[in-house]
Parts: structure tokens; C-alpha cells; sequence
């Protein structure tokens, strides 16, 4: 999994049912969500939405999507852990790096479209 992301730029739009055969695994299910998030952390990825990957996703179906990206430190990563993991960060001068460069004076949905160009979608 790491190479194909690392391959794509460092994210990767994937489903369960693909996560789960390219670690070799047989069904989802409960101990299959926990073991396939410990092999993507353990492989330096990180994904979202983060609850598809959880024991409270009590209904894992092969279809569910999910966004694998690099934890690598990147503008990318920072964002993605800062909404994620915001107990963990400094969330403004994450928000605030997101705009360096930029114009101050961006409308709403040119600061969303800036988000989104950022995590490739």
C-alpha cells in the first residue's frame, strides 16, 4: 500500500474490499479494521475518514472509500492531522501555513477549494 501511495503522490483514493486484498486478508470485520490500521501506521500512512478504519464502523462493507495519504510531514499531512488529530497540533499556525503565499483576502469557497487541492480531490 505504501508504494502505490508513495507511487500516486502521496494519496490514494481506495475501498475496503481493496485495502483488505492487498494486505491479504479474508473478510472484514471488527479485528480486520484493527489490523489493517496498525499496517498502515506502521508503514507511515495515515487515511480518512478515520472512523471507516474503527471498531465503531460496525457495518464495514468492501465498498466504503477511504483516502490513504503519507504521513510525511508535507502541507498535506499537517492539514489532514490537524482536522484529524487537533489535540496534537497547532492548528493555526497549520491554518496559517495553508495561506503563505497566498492572498489574504480569500473568499470562502476559495480557501475550500485551496483544501481540496491540497489533499488532490
Amino acid at each position: 500500500m505504501a508504494a502505490r501511495c508513495h507511487a500516486a503522490g502521496g494519496l490514494i483514493r481506495t475501498t475496503l474490499g481493496e485495502l483488505r486484498e492487498e494486505l491479504g486478508y479474508g473478510r472484514l470485520g471488527r479485528h480486520v479494521l484493527a489490523e489493517a490500521a496498525e499496517s498502515l501506521t506502521l508503514e507511515g500512512l495515515g487515511w480518512f475518514p478515520s472512523w471507516r478504519l474503527s471498531p465503531r464502523n460496525d457495518r464495514p462493507h468492501k465498498d466504503q472509500e477511504l483516502w490513504v495519504f503519507a504521513r510525511d510531514g508535507g502541507l498535506r499531512c499537517q492539514i489532514i492531522c490537524a482536522i484529524q488529530e487537533p489535540d496534537d497540533c497547532d492548528v493555526p499556525a497549520v491554518l496559517n501555513g495553508l495561506l503563505t503565499g497566498r492572498p489574504q483576502d480569500l473568499s470562502s469557497e476559495d480557501k475550500l477549494g485551496l483544501i481540496r487541492e491540497i489533499l488532490g480531490l
